[in-house]
Formats: C-alpha cells, sequence, structure tokens
C-alpha cells in the first residue's frame, strides 16, 4: 500500500455496497472482533463457518446420515452423474465428482449457495454441464453438516477466464432460487447465490487462508489496543494481498 492510498473502512465497505456478499463479510469480521478473546486458530474456524445454518433438530430428522443426504442431492441428477461424471475418493465432509475426460487442472471456483431446500436442481444443473469444457468437477457437503455450510457446493474450473460464463449460465438456469452467501468471496450474483474465489497458488483454501489470516490480525490489533480492531485487520489485510470490498487477491 501506498502512502496515497488510504486505508480501508467499514464506512467504504458500505458505501461500495456488493450486495448479500459483501453484508456478510462485513458482519463476519464484526462477527470476530467479539470472540477475539478464542484462540487464534478457533477463531479462525468460527470466522470461516460464519454464515452458516445452524443443524436445527429437523435437518438431523431428515438427514440422519451421509446415505440420507447423498440419496437427497442425487433425486434430481443420478443418471446423469453415472453416466458423465467420476466420483472421486469421499473426504469426512465432502463427495467430490470429476468430469469425465477432464484434465483435472484447478483455476478457479464457483460457489453455489442455494439454500439446502434447493441443492437438488442446483447439483441437476451443474451435473448437466459436465460436456462444458470449462468445468473441471465440483463437490456438495456430504452430511447435514456440510449442507448446512455456506460453501455447500463449489464448482471447479479449468480455465479462469471461463468463470463469467459459467457464472451467467447458472445465474439464468438457477433464477429465482432463494440463496444464502458466502463471506470473503467475490460477488457474482447480489444475492449471494454465486460468487468466486482462487485458491492460493501453494494450494492452501482461499477463504481458509484469509480466515487464518484476519484472525492473527485481529489478534494483534486488540493486543496493541486499536480502537476499531476490525479497521486495522482490514488495512493489513490489504497489505497480505487482498483487496477487502471485493474479497479478491489484489491481481486478480
Amino acid at each position: 500500500m501506498t502512502a496515497a492510498e488510504p486505508s480501508p473502512t467499514f464506512d467504504d465497505l458500505d458505501a461500495a455496497g456488493g450486495g448479500r456478499i459483501a453484508e456478510l463479510s462485513r458482519s463476519a469480521v464484526r462477527y470476530g472482533e467479539r470472540l477475539v478473546v478464542l484462540p487464534e486458530a478457533l477463531l479462525a474456524a468460527r470466522i470461516y463457518s460464519f454464515g452458516g445454518r445452524p443443524l436445527a433438530a429437523r435437518l438431523r430428522r431428515q438427514f440422519p446420515d451421509a446415505a440420507a443426504v447423498s440419496a437427497f442431492v442425487e433425486s434430481s441428477c443420478g443418471q446423469v452423474l453415472r453416466r458423465d461424471w467420476h466420483e472421486l475418493p469421499g473426504t469426512p465432509h465432502w463427495r467430490r465428482w470429476a468430469a469425465v475426460g477432464t484434465s483435472g487442472r484447478i483455476a478457479g471456483k464457483l460457489y453455489v449457495s442455494v439454500v439446502p431446500e434447493a441443492l437438488p436442481e442446483a447439483v441437476a444443473m451443474v451435473a448437466a454441464l459436465a460436456r462444458a469444457s470449462s468445468i473441471a468437477a465440483f463437490k456438495v457437503g456430504a452430511d447435514a453438516a456440510g449442507i448446512c455450510r455456506p460453501d455447500r457446493l463449489v464448482v471447479y474450473v479449468s480455465a479462469f477466464e471461463d468463470l463469467p460464463a459459467l457464472g451467467a449460465l447458472l445465474r439464468g438456469r438457477l433464477a429465482g432460487c432463494p440463496a444464502d452467501g458466502v463471506p470473503f468471496t467475490a460477488a457474482v450474483t447480489p444475492d449471494g447465490m454465486l460468487s468466486w474465489a482462487v485458491d492460493r497458488p501453494e494450494g492452501a483454501s482461499w477463504r481458509q487462508w484469509l480466515t487464518a489470516r484476519l484472525a492473527r490480525h485481529l489478534h494483534a490489533a486488540v493486543d496493541a489496543g486499536a480502537p476499531d480492531p476490525g479497521c486495522v485487520a482490514l488495512d493489513c489485510l490489504r497489505l497480505d494481498g487482498v483487496d477487502p470490498v471485493q474479497w479478491t487477491p489484489v491481481a486478480i
């Protein structure tokens, strides 16, 4: 940051607008301020999870295990998934598929943050695009906790320049779906349904890296007696190479 470039403030963020994603991101920073008594790693995890839905008793009854979630998610696209996609080894939190015949190269990702009830429709729309050259893979939450995450459906592309076209395509196909939004991502739609990010060059998740840095900066600001730790943390994020208005790497 040059001496002539002003530090970002919460007034700047409010003035910039940005819709649901910007609102969530501002709220997440203030939420982190209130929890700064937590250890740094736990604070980062809490900020990272901000915007998720509570795992209500109704959802626990509806989705008692991963099999129930799988049946729900695949209810509109099971045949297409088996024909055009190769399921990758699962993880404790995700089910993952790669498009048949793709190189596996990942250049960016699109978050599809429709509400959990709309996931079958959204997954079906994504699965139907297997032959789109830019789509390399996608993942969806594997259990009830996974589909309550704000980033419950993530689509990976092999070419960064294809993200706008893919976003426009999904925006049209999912028009009218209620959405939640994923904090600390770059908005594609004002309602938070679609946003994007690029993971770090060393392979770290963009949001995990960013929320870890944010937790560190909040701790440092409080320890230094800063009157507004959130604004100091935003300033430090810009020095880290983050645009804390659009939530993108400064070089993008």
